[in-house]
């Protein structure tokens, strides 16, 4: 039983590091996944505020590599001028879902919203990719009847 004594305390010692490890990590991810959810609400705070004032522009140099390459800035701009005609400025978003998702590819934070516009009501879905200490915008998707009807 003696001999045995320094085994069972290496075996003890390594489930203890491996314990520790596994906290740390979760307690990394934990952490990483508030600050890209942080991140991606702040981003949208300011996609509205920009959206509102008509600074288009700036929303578009402010996305994700991909969404830009996925379609020209003048069609982007004219989609939001549009959508701004048939519903107005954003009056008050409220955040009905989030999702965050880690991949090959990076870390996603999915951020579904109830929004009352000027003129109505809708819903937003943003999904931005995390990099660094920035939340892109990597895609962007707004519903209302009032696109359809007016």
């Amino acid at each position: 039983m003696i001999s045995q004594t320094p085994t069972i305390l290496r075996m003890t010692a390594r489930v203890f590091g491996f314990s520790l490890v596994a906290a740390l990590t979760s307690a990394s991810i934990c952490c990483s996944f508030t600050k890209a959810s942080q991140l991606a609400e702040s981003s949208v705070a300011e996609f509205h505020t920009q959206y509102n004032s008509g600074h288009f522009h700036e929303i578009f140099v402010q996305t994700d590599e991909g969404f830009q390459k996925s379609g020209k800035e003048a069609d982007f701009q004219a989609y939001l001028e549009a959508m701004r005609r048939k519903l107005g400025s954003v009056k008050e978003a409220t955040r009905a879902a989030s999702n965050i998702n880690t991949t090959p590819s990076g870390t996603f934070v999915t951020l579904n919203y109830n929004v009352n516009f000027t003129e109505g009501k809708g819903s937003e879905q943003f999904v931005f990719r995390i990099s660094g200490d920035k939340a892109l915008l990597f895609s962007y998707n707004v519903n209302s009847p009032l696109l359809i009807t007016r």
